[in-house]
């Protein structure tokens, strides 16, 4: 799925070409990418410590 998020962007700014606008929306949407990777992780992280228990 991400490897289809980074075709998808990389082709629009191809296209599009740099703005200012397109690079600050294209950070943002990193941004929340790693935020849902992280919080994925840390609730896997919680389910098997609760395993343990």
């Amino acid at each position: 799925m991400m490897v289809c998020v980074v075709l998808g962007v990389s082709a629009v700014f191809v296209f599009v070409g740099p703005s200012e606008y397109f690079i600050g929306f294209l950070y943002g949407a990193i941004g929340v990418g790693l935020f849902m990777v992280m919080a994925k992780i840390l609730s896997l992280i919680q389910k098997e410590g609760k395993q343990d228990d």
